[in-house]
């Protein structure tokens, strides 16, 4: 595996021979193997052989690439002349299988105009690295390590070729390496020929990690990608600072988007550009652009101008409506933010959570977990909305205050007292965590709060009668949100009868042809209305349903009574019989 722990050798005498057997599982595979130098400065021969023999890599002592066999001998032999005993590092590395390059090798999209940089740290514990290079025939790659030095020191890289194995690069007297990629039977066009590059540790072990910095360039184009502009979007945009993308294929940073008409005119800034080179964003200023359709061309970073469209100018972007904090702002609680109006409409958005209006660290997802550090603060969120060619636009929400979660009752609150009529019922405000400071109430029948029904009793009027009595009782606790509880209904049933307080008595003489006249008496509570009876001898006298009677033959000798009945309206009817007379004379 690349970049696998090198093998460390054992000290040896001057120009002795040590043998390594390299093995791989399937005989496609393409190995690198490199002997490095020691730190006196002496070199290693590295010869490998396949398994039947036959040389697979000549007498190297800057490595190459093996395949064909399943099995290698390597063959390490010291330098001649070196009077200590000197150890040595060995890497073997599997950089291609059957399938192709081996999946531990970085993929580089595009070489067009080189690449890189490549940025790694290499150490004996990871002593190598590589990229495959989508490269064509006839290229010309120069390579360059930052910063640049000297040999020994210095990264050592191989270019290998996956149709010959041949390392195609070698270093210059200028301190880069230049790579070539062969042509293929003297062709006058570009064919792929693919890649790979190895960068491994300096010949000369070191202590210290080595930091890698490798970039390419391409004096003339590379690999088998043919310049074009297919796209610049989107085609409506806002006035103002904005970006749009082109897309194509072998775009370059220093290419440029030119928007013109009317006597304006503006030149983009690149933004970035894809790995793969076939889309590019770039910025553009129409702050004062007019608003109507305006001419696009890119103009390339070797001086060619491509004419591509139009691109309409239209006002930017913005607010209609304030976003806000939708939730209840308390510790614990999750809150989300309300994007608010936006013309035209966004395409996206992008959140902010402030606290005291500074930005909290990674609160940046459209909703927000309350963390207990905020109670007391003012907690706003800030969206940004975003459309594709028009400038950026933030709207912050007004500010929330922070509180403590509300109390909740650990014994809920219910009522006593008479549910009925003139009865008088009470909140019990049950026990509550953390313990409130006070209490407020509502009183409601059938759901609908009671106006003025505020307290902690309530008599309950007429108007109840039949319908589901409850109670609100509001917690509150300083710094806290308020909390809230709803007891059980009670249906309000009719109200206790009324009652004589004084009994109704008849007066005057109880004689034919004289009238009797009633007294109805006191009651409590004050009837609203009363209906009277009259009877002889305990039988209803009919018609005799007034508060006087005159009494007739019939009633001759008959002791006179009178039941009155006492209403209230929403209460039981309460009824009262007056003393009986003597007998009726005459």
């Amino acid at each position: 595996m690349v970049g696998a722990p090198a093998l460390a050798g054992p000290p040896t005498e001057p120009q002795s021979l040590v043998c390594h057997r390299v093995t791989t599982a399937d005989a496609r595979d393409t190995l690198h193997l490199h002997a490095r130098y020691t730190a006196t400065g002496r070199a290693y021969g590295l010869r490998a052989h396949a398994a039947n023999g036959e040389p697979a890599c000549g007498n190297f002592d800057e490595g190459c690439a093996v395949s064909g066999s399943t099995a290698y001998q390597a063959i390490v032999e010291v330098g001649h002349g070196d009077p200590t005993a000197p150890s040595y590092r060995f890497d073997a590395f599997r950089i291609g299988t059957a399938a192709g390059p081996a999946p531990e090798c970085v993929r580089v999209p595009d070489v067009t105009y080189g690449f890189g940089p490549l940025i790694d740290t290499l150490s004996e514990q990871k002593p190598a690295l590589c990229a495959v290079l989508p490269t064509a025939s006839d290229d010309w790659i120069k390579l360059a390590f930052a910063p640049a030095l000297a040999h020994s020191k210095s990264p050592t890289p191989w270019l290998y070729d996956h149709a010959t194995r041949r390392d195609l690069c070698y270093r210059t007297s200028s301190g880069y390496y230049s790579c070539e990629v062969p042509n293929v039977d003297d062709r006058y066009e570009y064919i792929p020929r693919p890649t790979t590059l190895v960068i491994g540790l300096p010949s000369i072990p070191s202590q210290t990690p080595t930091e890698v910095r490798a970039t390419a360039y391409c004096q003339y184009l590379c690999g088998t990608v043919t310049r074009a502009i297919r796209a610049i979007t989107p085609g409506t945009v806002g006035a103002g600072k904005i970006t749009m993308r082109v897309t194509g294929a072998a775009l370059h940073e220093k290419d440029v988007v030119e928007v013109y008409g009317g006597g304006f005119r503006a030149r983009s800034t690149t933004v970035s550009v894809a790995p793969d080179r076939r889309n590019m964003d770039v910025s553009l200023d129409l702050t004062n652009a007019p608003r109507t359709a305006l001419n696009l061309s890119v103009v390339t970073h070797d001086g060619n101008t491509y004419q591509h469209g139009r691109v309409t100018v239209i006002a930017p972007l913005r607010n209609t409506a304030a976003p806000t904090v939708v939730g209840t702002p308390a510790i614990g609680a999750k809150v989300t933010a309300g994007n608010g109006g936006w013309s035209p409409a966004a395409d996206s958005f992008v959140f902010q959570w402030k606290a005291n209006g500074v930005s909290i660290p990674g609160a940046t997802a459209s909703s927000y977990v309350v963390p207990s550090t905020l109670l007391g603060k003012q907690l706003t969120v800030a969206v940004g909305a975003r459309k594709a060619g028009h400038p950026a636009v933030l709207a912050t929400s007004a500010g929330v205050t922070v509180k403590n979660l509300a109390p909740k009752p650990t014994r809920n609150p219910y009522i006593t007292g008479s549910a009925r009529v003139g009865g008088k019922v009470t909140a019990v405000v049950g026990t509550w965590s953390p313990a409130p400071t006070s209490y407020t109430y509502q009183w409601r029948v059938n759901g609908l709060a009671i106006p003025g029904a505020t307290g902690a009793s309530y008599v309950l009027p007429p108007a109840a009668l039949g319908k589901k009595l409850t109670v609100t009782v509001a917690a509150h606790r300083t710094g806290h949100l308020s909390g809230a509880y709803t007891t059980a209904g009670y249906t309000v049933a009719l109200g206790l009868a009324p009652k004589a307080t004084t009994a109704p008595y008849v007066t005057g003489t109880v004689r034919v042809g004289r009238v009797l006249t009633l007294n109805r008496g006191a009651w409590t509570p004050a009837p609203t209305s009363y209906t009277y009876q009259w009877y002889a001898n305990g039988r209803a006298i009919t018609g005799a349903t007034r508060a006087t009677h005159t009494l007739t033959t019939a009633q001759r000798g008959t002791r006179i009574t009178v039941k009155v009945t006492a209403h209230r309206t929403g209460h039981i009817a309460g009824t009262a019989w007056t003393r009986s007379t003597v007998a009726v004379t005459g």
